[in-house]
This record gives structure tokens, sequence and C-alpha cells, in this order.
């Protein structure tokens, strides 16, 4: 996917000075690669509510349940299970959760060794993880043999380990073995691939997510006594530019596009910000929010772009007076969280970043819905010592995630271009 304007003029050069150097230049760039993957949109087996969600999310960045959050989930443990509240069992009926639009998962296709895997990608994590024959049968059972890793395949880096896990019960752990990985056009021939002995029914109940493919930088790399790097920090040099693109759909197919820019995919320009990447984030400044068409409202802030977390967690103030302007929201105990009448018109929100806005639309703050009332998808970022922009922030933005070898990370924001209208959903495992 060269640009024929790139090669022709590296041609020209190449031919006009006669430099053997320029031609050598000009077939280096012509072995450098880009592609673009469709993500394949899947419903969770067993959807989470707002309040799993957030727990989930505290537990993933290792921080203490808020206060609210805990009191919410003892009212939740106390209460009957779904199947003890049916009509026939005497008790009071439930109306279940739906999704609306939220509650997902945006897979992409990656060969680890022999085997075509659905691997969910991170950008707030940096480990390879998938299901692998090192697993009792029972945490196999429902997934296809051939979307399980075969071990016999790889190289096992002796001594080395690595362990994922939640305060909510849910996690991993196992070996780790060097294998090729191949995703899109390019090929990593020893990536570390982290191969599960154990995971949790978090995990082994969704088969359709194979495992994990983590985007962030490598320093969060939980593979002991030596981190590795990950899958796309080594495929870097063989990429035309070192970045790759995020473009998640509300309701339409999105796309992970590697080595290159697709103006196609968005619209207006794009705004920058350099990413610090201390603890190995992709971060940014934020320095003010708009509601609607209101004024600007001064806020210093650090976020970080995460791909695997649902929700958009801000703070207090900003959330708050989101939802002042929705009529009817209220913040319930019960929940843990926001939520408003599912009728109710939700304002679209700006973020200040480089001082220029960055907008989401108001329709993505609409989580989940239990009967006429509806959960929302920004909530508090108590405690924590980042604002995360997930899934609820991202969709319907373009995103650009660049890391030069050397120099300055950066990342991108502009409005996604429409996508095509019917998403690309799986129901069943392949």
């Amino acid at each position: 996917m060269l640009s024929l304007s790139l090669i022709s003029s590296a041609i020209i050069i190449g031919l006009v000075n006669g430099s053997p150097t320029s031609l050598e230049a000009l077939d280096q760039l012509a072995q450098k690669k880009t592609f673009s993957l469709e993500t394949i949109e899947v419903d969770r087996k067993v959807p989470r509510t707002l309040l799993d969600e957030i727990t989930h999310t505290y537990m993933k960045y290792n921080v203490e349940l808020p206060a609210y959050v805990k009191a919410a989930s003892r009212i939740a443990q106390d209460e009957p299970s779904e199947a003890d509240e049916s009509p026939a069992g005497g008790g009071k009926a439930t109306t279940p959760a739906k999704s609306i639009g939220g509650d997902k998962e945006y897979l992409i296709s990656v060969q680890v060794g022999s085997h075509n895997l659905t691997l969910d990608p991170d950008t707030g994590s940096a480990d390879l993880w998938v299901m692998s024959t090192l697993q009792p049968s029972t945490e196999r059972t429902g997934r296809p043999q051939n979307r399980v890793y075969d071990i016999a395949g790889g190289k096992i880096m002796d001594g080395h380990s690595w362990t994922i896990r939640y305060g909510d019960r849910s996690g991993a752990n196992g070996k780790v073995y060097q294998d090729k990985v191949s995703i899109g056009e390019i090929t990593v021939p020893n990536q570390a691939v982290e191969a599960a002995s154990t995971v949790s029914k978090t995990f082994s109940k969704d088969p359709l997510n194979d495992g994990l493919l983590g985007l962030a930088f490598g320093k969060l790399n939980t593979i002991k006594p030596s981190k590795q790097p990950t899958w796309f920090e080594n495929a870097k040099p063989k990429l035309l530019m070192p970045l790759f693109t995020v473009s998640l759909k509300r309701r339409a197919v999105g796309s992970y596009d590697f080595g290159y820019i697709d103006k196609s995919k968005y619209t207006g320009e794009i705004v920058w910000a350099n990413v610090k990447g201390a603890k190995g984030f992709w971060d940014f400044p934020v320095t003010g929010f708009t509601v609607g068409g209101g004024q600007e409202v001064p806020i210093a802030l650090n976020a970080i772009a995460d791909t695997g977390s649902s929700l958009w967690y801000a703070p207090a103030k900003m959330v708050d007076a989101y939802y002042a302007k929705v009529p009817g929201a209220t913040f319930s105990q019960l929940a843990g969280g926001w939520n408003f009448p599912c009728s109710a018109k939700l304002p679209d929100i700006s973020l200040t970043v480089s001082g220029k806005k960055v907008t989401v639309p108001g329709g993505n703050m609409n989580y989940q819905s239990i009967g006429t009332t509806c959960m929302g998808g920004l909530q508090r970022d108590t405690g924590m010592p980042f604002s995360i922009a997930g899934d609820v922030f991202l969709k319907n933005l373009f995103v650009v995630f660049e890391h030069p070898v050397s120099g300055q990370a950066r990342l991108g924001f502009a409005s996604a271009a429409k996508g095509r209208a019917e998403p690309k959903v799986a129901k069943t495992a392949p």
C-alpha cells in the first residue's frame, strides 16, 4: 500500500543523482509494509453490568474501589441471582441488561504459530497472551482446537513466566514461548507468546476471545524475570510508518491500520498530543472540556487511551457537569454510577487537547439499558491516578498511535468518517 507518488519521487531522485544510496533507500522503502484489519465485533456471552465493568477496570489498574462502588457491590451480592428471580421460582422477575452498542468486544485476527486466533487489541496493556494446550480441558470446553495455541510449535523461554490478576478474581497465568506471530502483512519470527496454563471463568467462558494483544509500551509487560517487547515494538522496523491507527465504530465496521494513515477514514484535521509514556501508557494532557454548546470549563488532567476498557472515566467535576445537562440523570448508589432515562437527549462533549477540541458524540454515553433506564458510559475516575479514555471515548474518533524508533511518541485525534452501516458481528465461534 505504498504511495505511488512517494515511490515515483524516490525513483526520480535516485535516477537524477545516480546515487546508489538513493536507490538502496528506495529498495528499503519498497520492503516496508502497511495493512488494515477490520474489527470483529462480538457481544460478550455473559454481559457485564455497569457495576461489573467499573469494578473490572479498577482491578485492572490495581486501584482500590471507591466507597460507593464497594457499597453497590455489597448490595448486589445480597440480591438473589436472575435464575432465582424468575416468576416460576416465586421471586420477582428482573429485566436483563441490554447492550446499547457498548458491551462489546472488538477483536482482530492474529496468527500465532500455526493457529488463527481472535485477540483483543489492548492499548492499556503490553502482554500477548493466548489460550493454550497447557490449560486443562475443562477450560477449553466449547473452543475449537484450532483456536487454542499448541505449545509444541514454540520454543520455551526457560525460567520465564507471567501472571495477570485482577481483584475481582479474574486473571490468567502461564509460561512463555517464542514463536512466529503474524498480523496482516507482517510476521515477527521470535515473538514472546504468553501461553496460558490456567485462566479464570471470565476468560474461559468467552468462546470468541482467544486472548489479548497488548499494544501499550513494553515497560508494562508482566513477564518475569525480564520484560519482553510487544509485537508492535518488534514490528515497527518493518512498517512504512511507526504507527497504528484505531477507528472503532458504534454499530458499524471499525478497523486497526498499521504503518500508514488512511485519509479517507477521518474528516477535518488531526489534533496531536505528545505522549510522556513514563508508566508505559498512551497518555495525553487535557486542559478543558465543553458540554454541548456551552462554555469551555478549564481542567487539568492526564488521560490514557485504552482500547481494553469499555467505559470512559474522568474527574467528578467533568462527569457531574455532563450529567447535569442530561434531563433526569441521577447518580445511582445501586448501580455504582450515573444513569438516566433512555428517552433523554444526550449532549456531545468535547475535550481541549493541544488547544483544540476533540468531540465525542452524546450517543456514545448510552452504555447499557435496564428497562427504561440507561447506564452512562462516562463515569467518575475516583481514586485513579489518571483518567481512562476507553471505548466510549474512542468510538467515532480516528486515533493515531505513533511511536518513532527514536523521538517523541504522540497521539492524534480526528473525527472519524462514516463507516459501513452494518457491523461485522460474530454470533458463533468460527
